[in-house]
């Protein structure tokens, strides 16, 4: 029973912030067009992107957000106003250079993918040759023993091989 008042607080206030956030889209909607069109490639991105701390998605955003952000400096200069929400969103060069930022963050997420992972298989390589290299100095103290290569019987001594006699 109290799972459920919870679950239905929890509905209530979904529906609260819904109503709201629709609401002020609405008052504010000028805004709202500008950026919904504007940020269109970070909500493709969204549903692209299947990893699971959503990294891509995140640096997509926010370089189309400093793209898109200057065109509504200038809507709030030139009057706060759908007609000048379409007239930005109607010049080429504007959605050009808006999606242009989205576009930067697709190569930065390329590139300092490709950066990180080149990295991490040098780190990898330099750690085996530590690992040989320690393997190698084990052998010399310790005898070819260590290396498990040499059969052991059940109590774990060499077997000596009847060539060795």
């Amino acid at each position: 029973m109290a799972k459920q008042k919870s679950k239905g607080k929890k509905s209530i206030k979904h529906r609260v912030l819904l109503v709201g956030f629709f609401l002020t889209s609405v008052a504010i909607l000028p805004t709202t067009v500008l950026f919904f069109f504007g940020m269109m490639p970070s909500i493709v991105a969204r549903f692209i992107d299947t990893s699971s701390q959503k990294m891509r998605t995140l640096t997509i955003t926010f370089m189309n957000m400093a793209a898109v952000f200057p065109f509504f400096f200038q809507l709030i200069q030139k009057g706060h106003s759908l007609d000048h929400t379409l007239e930005i969103l109607t010049d080429p060069l504007n959605i050009v250079i808006m999606y242009g930022g989205a576009f930067m963050g697709y190569l930065i997420d390329w590139g300092l993918s490709g950066i990180v992972a080149t990295m991490m298989v040098q780190k990898g390589h330099t750690r085996l040759k530590q690992i040989k290299k320690t393997q190698q100095e084990l052998i010399t103290r310790w005898g070819e023993e260590v290396t498990g290569e040499i059969p052991l019987d059940r109590f774990g001594f060499p077997v000596k091989n009847e060539e060795d006699n």
